[in-house]
């Protein structure tokens, strides 16, 4: 019969100080994991090639998309609301979408759980399948370089915005997420602080590239009555906003989706503070 080995947790990992648990988060992301807990039988994978789920090499894949997953997530408004066509300096950056490619690619061999039977699928047909009816044809799209095929059709604003769809690859953060919510060695509590902080993290810097996107969809002639062109912080005047460098620019549009969030926050809670 197939042998299955099953470690021990130890139990002082699940009683540990704050700094063992930011260690088994930062464990959580570390290229070289421990083999996994439940060794399946050879005999599993049959004649054709399947990744395994629980498998040493795909945790470490997973955990290095999930990085992948934050940074596109983030450049992508970045790239959007600052940028009509990335400048040739940041082209290269357009090369992490071949990581995606791959993982697109990785999907098509990996093994799933029935979520009838609950049994581990290693049919290959059926993987691909599955993963065709899936998300196939968004992962695909998310890796379309639009920033090159919007150079190509004459700089066509709707070109741009379907950029927007690598913004689906989010799912692979929260899948992460909801992996450590379930690992006993890791408090529950510090998990969904991290969340959260990601999480508000993600919506500021967002609302920071949108505001300063409304203040360039005017025409150059009426930019000085935006938000951003109105602006005098000391002695420097932003009435020509796009000749001031980028840093600044995005500083002071994270400045103000702080200040906007915060203020309009505080008035919602007093508002149903108060009594009617």
């Amino acid at each position: 019969g197939a042998e299955y080995e099953l470690n021990e947790i130890d139990g002082g990992t699940l009683h540990g100080s704050v700094g063992s648990r930011l260690s088994l988060f930062a464990r959580e992301l570390k290229w070289r994991s421990s083999s996994s807990a439940l060794r399946l039988p050879n005999n599993c994978y049959g004649s054709s090639f399947v990744i395994d789920p629980n498998g040493r090499w795909y945790r470490m894949w997973s955990n290095m998309m999930f990085l992948w997953s934050i940074y596109s997530v983030f450049y992508t408004p970045f790239a959007f609301c600052f940028f009509r066509g990335i400048p040739e300096h940041l082209l290269d950056l357009e090369c992490v979408q071949l990581i995606f490619l791959a993982d697109v690619a990785v999907h098509f061999f990996l093994a799933y759980r029935d979520p009838h039977t609950h049994r581990v699928v290693y049919d290959q047909q059926r993987i691909a399948l599955r993963y065709i009816k899936g998300s196939f044809a968004l992962d695909m799209l998310g890796c379309f370089p639009w920033d090159a095929v919007y150079k190509f059709t004459g700089r066509m604003e709707v070109v741009r915005y379907l950029v927007w769809l690598r913004l689906y690859r989010a799912r692979k953060i929260q899948g992460f997420f909801k992996k450590m919510e379930k690992d006993i060695r890791i408090s529950y509590l510090f998990t969904r602080i991290a969340k959260l902080a990601t999480v508000e993290l993600y919506c500021t810097h967002t609302a920071a590239c949108v505001f300063y996107y409304l203040a360039t969809t005017l025409p150059p002639a009426r930019e000085g009555g935006t938000w951003i062109g109105s602006l005098t912080m000391g002695d420097q005047s932003y009435i020509n906003f796009r000749k001031v460098d980028l840093l600044t620019r995005y500083i002071t549009s994270l400045y103000l989706a702080i200040v906007t969030m915060a203020t309009v926050g505080n008035k919602h809670s007093r508002r149903h503070a108060c009594p009617m």
